[in-house]
C-alpha cells in the first residue's frame, strides 16, 4: 500500500474525529436546560400581603443552597465539555462524569422543587391556583 494514502487515511480518520468532537462540545456548551416555569417577582406581588410574606420567607431561605447547587452542575458541565475536547478522553471516564452532571442537576432540581412546595404550603389554596396561572402564562 502507498504510504500517502495511508497517511492520507489517517489523516481523513483524525479529521472525522475531530468534527464528532466538536459537535458533541458544541452541544455540550449550547445546550440550556429549559425551566418549566419561572417564578418572579411580579408573580409574588400579585398575591396578598400575607402570602407574598410566607412566599419571600421561604424562597429566600432556599435560594443560597440552590445556588451552591446551581453552581456544582454548572462546574461539572464546564469540567465535562473540557474532558470530552482533551486529549484524555476517555469513554468510561466520560460517562462518569455524565452521571456526575446529572446527579448535580436533579439535586439542583430538588432543592427548587422543595423551595417552592414549602412556598406553597404556607399559601391558601386560591393563591396557590394565582400563582400557578400566572406562571403557566410563561
Amino acid at each position: 500500500m502507498n504510504a500517502r494514502a495511508v497517511i492520507g487515511g489517517v489523516i481523513a480518520v483524525l479529521v472525522a474525529l475531530n468534527l464528532v468532537q466538536g459537535a458533541a462540545l458544541l452541544r455540550l456548551t449550547a445546550h440550556k436546560p429549559e425551566m418549566p416555569a419561572a417564578l418572579t417577582a411580579k408573580h409574588i406581588e400579585s398575591l396578598p400581603a400575607a402570602s407574598q410574606q410566607a412566599m419571600k420567607i421561604s424562597l429566600n431561605q432556599s435560594r443560597p443552597m440552590l445556588a451552591e447547587r446551581l453552581k456544582d452542575a454548572r462546574t461539572a458541565r464546564h469540567e465535562l465539555a473540557r474532558y470530552i475536547a482533551s486529549p484524555n478522553y476517555n469513554r468510561a471516564e466520560a460517562e462518569r462524569r455524565f452521571e456526575d452532571l446529572r446527579a448535580k442537576n436533579n439535586a439542583a432540581q430538588a432543592v427548587a422543587e422543595d423551595m417552592l412546595l414549602d412556598a406553597a404550603d404556607k399559601l391558601r389554596p386560591e393563591d396557590r391556583k394565582e400563582i400557578l396561572a400566572a406562571v403557566d402564562e410563561k
